[in-house]
């Protein structure tokens, strides 16, 4: 029954979830160290989740996981790979606070049993649970002053631990009738983590689900969380309460994009999440002509900018039948990170760079994963913008030659259309100016200008005639 990527989605389907990613901060999210929750059908190869509040009740709560980020993996044909980023924050409370964690687990798939109309799914996994001080300050703020909201200094939780995970899902799909083009069925899901530190997560859902072929399923239905053993620190306790409920869900699926929102019945925290799902192509035998020119857009973090690359195919330096694709780049960021602990400072920042890149397939012979490698250099300005209770004031603008250095993994995902594909991007970006800077604002003085590395989440569409 599981079903085949050969489909392409549309521009504006792609342009909503690019919306998405520019919202407000959440208050719920998934168990942070588990797979989030997608319907069988859907054959995950990757998987790249956002979780906020864009499609909750329009920020009612600014509070609990504020953000969530969420990457899943398939190696080979049992085992994958889960990494979160959470970001906890409770500023509604006589005793405000923030706490990240981070979570990363490996799963087995016990059993995936595909019949006809059915699908049954077992799968258990372990890993390992960090709470502390994980820049989320940084990649909050960060986030905010790039939109324009508000700036939130709360200050970090003394809790800092380390845990080991256990978690298992289990998960069924039954078709019911079909009614046309469309098929209906149901989705039943239980999953439950346990820490060796005694919190427990647990979930339960039943959906009713709608598809329309291998490019369209809708579901809707009832899920009910709980969350036990969170008293280490008022952040997390309050989070664990607002996240134990029960929830409406209505979720939408159309070609390599899937959104859902979560609206609880009694607590504030309802949130919805996007995700971009590779779906079906480490076992298939699809071919894509290489890309004549490509265009991404990427987030850096923890020092949050935006990125966009434009590429155009060259043959400089790889030798003939080489597995090795060659790019000439351009490169333009801008952002306004935070400067570091300090969420009065801001450091507003421009970069212009040209540079070469290098892919390859994973093997060779497939092209459903790449990895890459690029080299340049530019030119970038930064400038101190420093807010304070009396006004907010500037200092002058420092600009600096910069080498710039990346890595990463790129998975395919879908078609756009007979000439565009699309795929997701994962990797590190890293530059160095050339020489640091110093400037005085207010009386105090600020170091500009330093080297740095940033995680990089991005999209990719190729163009190939």
């Amino acid at each position: 029954m599981q079903r085949y990527p050969g489909y392409r989605t549309s521009w504006p389907a792609l342009l909503l979830g690019l919306v998405a990613l520019h919202s407000h901060p959440a208050g719920a999210g998934e168990i942070p160290g588990m797979p989030p929750a997608l319907l069988p059908l859907i054959e995950r190869d990757a998987e790249l989740t956002f979780s906020n509040d864009f499609l909750g009740r329009g920020g009612s709560v600014d509070d609990f996981r504020t953000q969530q980020f969420d990457i899943t993996a398939m190696l080979g044909d049992k085992w994958l790979v889960v990494a979160d980023y959470s970001i906890l924050t409770l500023e509604n409370s006589p005793d405000p606070g923030r706490l990240d964690q981070l979570s990363a687990s490996l799963g087995y798939q016990l059993f995936n049993r595909v019949a006809a109309q059915q699908i049954d799914q077992l799968t258990i996994g372990g890993g390992v649970r960090s709470v502390g001080n994980y820049a989320g300050e940084q990649v909050q703020n960060g986030f905010h002053r790039l939109l324009g909201n508000r700036i939130k200094s709360l200050p970090y939780v003394e809790t800092h631990r380390n845990d080991l995970t256990g978690w298992v899902e289990a998960q069924r799909y039954r078709e019911l009738r079909d009614y046309g083009t469309w098929s209906t069925g149901y989705w039943l899901r239980a999953a439950s983590l346990v820490t060796s530190d005694g919190q427990l997560d647990s979930a339960a859902s039943a959906m009713a689900v709608a598809s329309r072929g291998a490019l369209l399923d809708i579901w809707l239905g009832l899920r009910q969380d709980w969350r036990n053993g969170y008293d280490a620190d008022n952040v997390q306790t309050e989070t664990a309460h607002a996240e134990d409920d029960t929830s409406i869900v209505v979720g939408l699926r159309y070609g390599a994009l899937v959104i859902e929102t979560v609206q609880q019945l009694n607590n504030d925290a309802s949130y919805g999440q996007i995700s971009l799902v590779s779906s079906g192509f480490r076992q298939s035998n699809l071919t894509f002509a290489e890309p004549e020119a490509s265009v991404e857009l990427g987030f850096l973090l923890p020092d949050v900018q935006i990125q966009l690359v434009g590429k155009r195919r060259s043959s400089f330096f790889p030798a003939a039948g080489s597995a090795w694709r060659e790019a000439v780049l351009l490169d333009l960021r801008y952002g306004e990170p935070q400067d570091g602990n300090n969420e009065s400072s801001f450091i507003n920042t421009r970069q212009l760079g040209a540079g070469m890149e290098w892919e390859r397939n994973l093997p060779d012979e497939a092209n459903w994963l790449s990895v890459y490698g690029a080299l340049g250099g530019g030119w970038r300005t930064e400038q101190v913008d420093y807010s304070q209770a009396s006004g907010q004031s500037r200092s002058d603008t420092v600009g600096r030659a910069v080498v710039t250095g990346a890595a990463g993994l790129r998975v395919n995902t879908t078609s756009l259309s007979r000439s565009w594909n699309y795929r997701l991007q994962l990797g590190l970006s890293a530059w160095a100016p050339l020489s640091d800077a110093h400037v005085e604002l207010n009386g105090e003085e600020f170091t500009i200008q330093q080297p740095a590395l940033a995680v990089v989440l991005g999209m990719t569409f190729d163009y190939a005639d």
